[in-house]
């Protein structure tokens, strides 16, 4: 067997059922033996007590019949054959009467033994054919037994009778008259071999039944460890799978139990793998797509910075107009660089979250007013109308005023970049959300997804200058003051930022007293 648990619980389940049919056995045979010779002794001791019944209702008859010894060979036959046990009779003048038949055929039974060599060398002893002769060869103990018997006590002895060739057990009953006197004493006498015989027959039953349920608990044994294990194997494979980053393998036991508890363990931890698989082929194709677009937007500005001074350093400009041109390309570029590289570490900054902004409590509405106003001086040479509409003068949130700031110039930046000449921005607060309006000319619907993205510029005139940096950086300021960002654009017609403001801040008065501010 390949499976070492299954090996190993069949084995464990033999072993108790073992020890508990080998305790069970043995308590069964002690309580089976007791038992036996408990209803042996109480069935002897009946069948007593009815002898002596008879022999007590019949005392005239036998005594007017045999005298004193109230009994005969004949009659103790007659005993015998109907009790199908030995039975002796000591009579009043302590004589022994007993089947002399039966011993008879006692005595030819065992000569036959001897001669098949079945017995040894001892001659079994023929009890005197006189009575008193017989009683008086009765063993010491014996023959107190009896006198006990005379004197009205029932008695029960268990020893080795030599005229009966074995083991006896022997039930002593007195008879009485009818005036209550003891006339004699009936010794009944079973072999305590027939006993042993019925306690080892109902002992090999016994053991038939325990090999029998032996046999058939190892088989449920293999049969349960068999299922048992196999979620188990089940597991093992799948681990095994999920190791070689097959992450979409699933148990799917519905046990409702540890194993059970186990396999959805797996699960889940392989739901989490395929999660974090997912998110870490991600996270590499954005760092490709990061490397890629780094590199393409720092590879113009330096081509045509390097180009510039190549072409002045060799004397092919020589004109000052041309030259001064030259410098002022240089500049523009040494500009748009800076600003990336700032748009580049404010972006990693935000998103490392040990890196600290600090918050206070502010009123946000002066931050939409000082947003608006800086704005106004940018949409100047466009003739735009920047205006804001608040629904309150005060929305209390904790943040960073310059980030907050920052977050708001840029979505007005980018307005201001695609409104059109003489067009009007809107700031719009209405409870708990704030609006930016434009109506510029918008963007793509298969853009707007990707419009939060680092890089994403859209290709026209307007943005060839742009990092592609502005909407991230104000993506992550926004996540970092629990706020949500939504755009939704129509392309030719405008482009609106809405953003979900937390809930505002609830600032204590006197009197234990609080409100939302």
């Amino acid at each position: 067997m390949k499976n070492k648990i299954a090996l190993k619980l069949t084995l464990y389940f033999t072993a108790v059922l073992l020890v508990f049919a080998l305790i069970i056995g043995g308590v069964f045979y002690e309580f089976f033996k007791q038992h036996t010779v408990d209803l042996k002794k109480k069935e002897m001791t009946v069948q007593a007590k009815k002898i002596a019944e008879v022999i007590s209702d019949n005392m005239g008859f036998l005594e007017q019949r045999y005298g004193a010894g109230i009994s005969s060979s004949r009659f103790i036959n007659y005993l015998d054959n109907i009790t199908q046990e030995i039975v002796w009779v000591v009579d009043s003048e302590r004589g022994l009467n007993i089947n002399k038949e039966r011993m008879q055929r006692m005595q030819e039974r065992r000569q036959r033994r001897h001669h098949r060599g079945q017995h040894n060398n001892m001659e079994m002893p023929v009890p005197p054919v006189d009575p008193k002769d017989a009683y008086n060869k009765l063993p010491q103990h014996i023959r107190n037994k009896v006198e006990q018997g005379f004197a009205g006590q029932p008695f029960i002895v268990e020893e080795y009778n030599a005229w009966l060739d074995g083991i006896m057990l022997t039930v002593g009953e007195p008879v009485y008259d009818k005036n209550g006197q003891v006339k004699a004493v009936v010794l009944l006498h079973s072999p305590v071999q027939g006993m042993h015989n019925a306690i080892w027959a109902g002992l090999r039953i016994l053991l038939l039944s325990v090999l029998a349920a032996l046999a058939l608990g190892m088989v449920l044994s293999v049969i349960l460890s068999w299922r048992f294990t196999r979620p188990m194997k089940l597991m093992r494979n799948n681990a095994e799978r999920l190791a070689e980053r097959d992450y979409q393998v699933r148990n799917d036991i519905a046990q409702k139990d540890e194993i059970g508890e186990l396999a959805r363990t797996l699960d889940i931890l392989a739901q989490r793998l395929q999660l974090a698989d997912e998110e870490s082929q991600k996270l590499e194709k954005l760092r490709r797509e990061f490397i890629a677009n780094i590199s393409h937007e720092l590879r113009t500005p330096v081509t045509v910075i390097r180009g510039s001074l190549e072409a002045l350093r060799d004397g092919v400009v020589t004109d000052k107009t041309e030259v001064e041109e030259f410098h002022e390309q240089m500049y523009n570029e040494s500009i748009f660089l800076q600003r990336l590289i700032n748009d580049l570490l404010d972006l990693s900054r935000l998103q490392n979250t040990d890196f600290p902004i600090e918050k206070a409590p502010l009123n946000l509405c002066d931050v939409i007013q000082d947003a608006a106003r800086g704005s106004r001086q940018l949409g100047k040479d466009k003739n735009l109308q920047i205006t804001s509409q608040l629904d309150t003068d005060l929305y209390m949130v904790n943040g960073d005023y310059g980030r907050l700031r920052q977050m708001l110039m840029i979505f007005l930046h980018n307005s201001i970049k695609f409104s059109p000449d003489g067009s009007g921005i809107e700031l719009r607060l209405e409870k708990s959300k704030l609006q930016i309006i434009d109506h510029g000319c918008g963007i793509k619907p298969e853009d707007v997804p990707h419009a939060f993205d680092r890089f994403y510029k859209a290709r026209n005139e307007q943005n060839k200058n742009g990092s592609g940096l502005g909407l991230a950086i104000a993506k992550q300021i926004a996540l970092r003051h629990d706020m949500q960002l939504e755009l939704t654009s129509e392309l030719g017609k405008g482009t609106t930022i809405t953003v979900i403001l937390p809930p505002q801040l609830k600032i204590k008065h006197s009197g234990d007293m609080s409100r939302d501010i």
